[in-house]
């Protein structure tokens, strides 16, 4: 059996969480936090991987690359091209938008009744289950791998 990367591990525990505190708002925002952290850690691991090639995965470089990624440059990078005008990674990076923004809802907004409903939630992680299952296609000799890597981690200097 292949190992559960830490992405569909973070998407069993948003699936967890609905199912079990079904009624609970809390549990709903957890996992819509979680889903989107589910796709976070799906294109940290993209990225560290194709910059660091063979590199072992408990090494200083892998760590460094993994942790190089950042939320705010994450959902901008979207917005623009090169990933902006390839539709496989636009529809990865509508997906990252919408979670990113959900996410800031659930985790910093104060209690409201209604903020998130069941069917909500459950859309949310299905969606960030969609977009796990299309980063996790990328090959890292794809082209599309090389485009979100380098967009993602390396800053764009202005004139």
């Amino acid at each position: 059996m292949a190992s559960l990367t830490m992405a569909v591990r973070l998407l069993d525990a948003a699936d967890l969480l609905l199912l079990h505190g079904r009624r609970s708002t809390a549990f709903r925002r957890r996992a819509i936090s979680t889903a989107y952290y589910a796709v976070f850690h799906a294109i940290d691991k993209l990225c560290a991987d194709y910059v660091t090639r063979s590199a072992i995965r408990s090494s200083e470089e892998y760590l460094r690359a993994y942790r190089a990624l950042d939320h705010a440059p994450l959902k901008n990078a979207f917005g623009h091209p090169p990933l902006k005008d390839n539709p496989a990674l636009r529809r990865i990076g509508s997906a990252v938008v919408t979670l990113q923004t959900e996410r800031h809802r659930a985790d910093y907004l104060p209690p409201t009744a209604g903020l998130f409903t069941h069917d909500r939630a459950v859309e949310l992680v299905n969606l960030a289950r969609s977009a796990v299952t299309q980063i996790e296609e990328i090959k890292p000799a794809n082209k599309d791998c090389r485009t979100l890597a380098i967009s993602l981690l390396l800053k764009e200097r202005k004139s």
